[in-house]
């Protein structure tokens, strides 16, 4: 990766991510981008795009006191930050563009912009396969415990229907899996990503098995 430092190195984005919870702090950027570069190797994509647009994803990182709300929009704050950032910086303009279209395209929650290059794709796979398996797991209930969320309150297979979803502290990490986390696998773009996220979400549904289980007294 030594030809990707003149741009920036992982221990200089680091310096960006000064807060963040568990769940969206500087190890999750590291894992993120150490992913994105192994799938982009595989599909033979701009390796020099994603390493750039997985280390400023999630920069700069909103403010941890302000809840769940911080996340809304911090794909566009963090796509603006980059293009000032790698313009000042003398990355090719072509390159700068897909940086940001891979920041922008990168959230599962807001689609208004879907991946549309490679190097998006890229992203978008090794950022969703960071919230699936055991690390999805811990990431979930880091999160929840940040925001003061229970820890359970129904088992995952009893869980509403996505129009009256439980809010607030009564949202758990079960609710997470039900949401969100189970319905990532289907929405991966590349061959690299689908192999790996297909331990990663068996993994998943076997925790929250057992966790269900262990809550109502049956294991």
């Amino acid at each position: 990766m030594t030809t990707l430092q003149p741009f920036l190195t992982e221990a200089e984005a680091s310096l960006l991510y000064t807060a963040g919870d568990a769940a969206h702090d500087f190890d999750h950027v590291r894992r993120v981008t150490r992913l994105g570069v192994r799938i982009a190797t595989a599909e033979d994509a701009d390796v020099t795009v994603v390493w750039l647009a997985a280390l400023l994803h999630d920069v700069p990182v909103a403010n941890p006191e302000l809840g769940a709300d911080a996340r809304v929009g911090h794909h566009r704050a963090a796509a603006g930050f980059a293009q000032r950032l790698l313009a000042e910086h003398g990355l090719e303009p072509a390159r700068v563009a897909n940086v940001v279209h891979c920041i922008e395209a990168h959230r599962f929650r807001d689609r208004s912009i879907e991946p549309q290059t490679l190097e998006a794709r890229c992203l978008y796979d090794a950022d969703k396969l960071d919230s699936i398996g055991a690390i999805g797991v811990g990431r979930a209930f880091a999160f929840a415990g940040a925001q003061g969320s229970r820890l359970w309150t129904e088992p995952w297979r009893n869980a509403p229907a996505d129009t009256i979803q439980p809010a607030g502290v009564e949202y758990t990490p079960v609710h997470e899996f039900v949401y969100k986390l189970q319905r990532l696998q289907a929405t991966l773009f590349t061959g690299t990503a689908r192999v790996i996220a297909v331990q990663r979400h068996q993994f998943m549904v076997v925790f929250y098995d057992q966790l269900d289980a262990e809550m109502l007294g049956m294991a």
